[in-house]
């Protein structure tokens, strides 16, 4: 007898970065996050650690000249953003160290479980350093620097040559025309949910959220949902004969209900998975 089993990926809250507000929990204590930034700071993780090394290396020449800045107390500490900047590098480094680590353990697991030469086996290797050993006593790089960046800019002596010294100069950006739009939506079968990728809408000039419609190989095209974020996770039973599912994306204005831009389309083929039993 055959029956299909569909299983949902684990995920961790707070892992997808179009996600601007969410809350982490770590030893008991639950923080609330916010990914927003200001215009001036780059959007991607990476681009934004590189942007903040720069922001440090510029306090550091100027922290005598903007005492009041960076030689306070709180958020206006130049000696606990730098402190931060450290913990951040332990975290990164521990990260570095995950798969490799997962990959020993996982081998280690499946040996006490189906080896059929009963050898011994040794324990994974320690990884000196995987989590990272210091507390970090302060948190929140982005929210200091932006009120250090706030009360720099009102400080006798800043001028445009030092704003653009530590980068804080608004990025330029484009306001494309409304009507040109595209969500340019891609969709991945995880095995057990079909998860859809797109533009976000968020920041997007008169648009409010993103429409998902799907046909399930019936010629019939249904609403999803709506979302104000980048991705949008389909989670209906899988069939289980391989089945081409096409979804349809496309902005719209809450104020109006009309759609913005053009609608994009994209398609997966998905499958029940099969076990068969005696």
């Amino acid at each position: 007898m055959a029956h299909s089993t569909n299983k949902k990926e684990p995920s961790l809250p707070g892992e997808n970065p179009t996600v601007d507000v969410h809350n982490a929990a770590l030893m008991g204590n639950v923080y609330a996050l916010s990914r927003t930034t200001p215009n001036y700071m780059p959007s991607t993780e990476r681009e934004l650690i590189n942007w903040i090394d720069q922001y440090i290396s510029t306090m550091n020449a100027n922290r005598t000249t903007f005492p009041n800045v960076f030689s306070g107390t709180g958020v206006f500490s130049g000696f606990a953003l730098v402190q931060m900047r450290e913990r951040l590098a332990e975290a990164l480094a521990s990260l570095d160290k995950l798969p490799g680590i997962q990959r020993g353990v996982t081998a280690f697991k499946n040996i006490i479980l189906f080896n059929r030469s009963h050898d011994r086996v040794p324990p994974p290797r320690t990884e000196v350093g995987m989590v990272p050993p210091t507390e970090a006593t302060m948190t929140g790089m982005v929210a200091m620097i932006t009120a250090q960046v706030n009360l720099l800019r009102q400080q006798d002596g800043f001028n445009e040559v030092l704003a653009r010294q530590f980068g804080i100069l608004p990025t330029a950006s484009s306001s494309p025309d409304p009507a040109t739009l595209d969500p340019q939506a891609s969709a991945r079968f995880t095995g057990g949910e079909v998860i859809v990728s797109f533009r976000s809408p968020g920041g997007l000039r008169d648009v409010d959220v993103a429409e998902v419609r799907c046909d399930r190989g019936d010629g019939r095209v249904q609403l999803l949902g709506t979302t104000t974020y980048a991705r949008f996770t389909d989670h209906h039973a899988i069939p289980q004969p391989p089945t081409v599912w096409r979804y349809f994306v496309c902005y719209l204005s809450r104020a109006t209900g009309n759609p913005v831009g053009v609608q994009s389309e994209c398609h997966v083929t998905v499958q029940g998975r099969v076990t068969s039993s005696d």
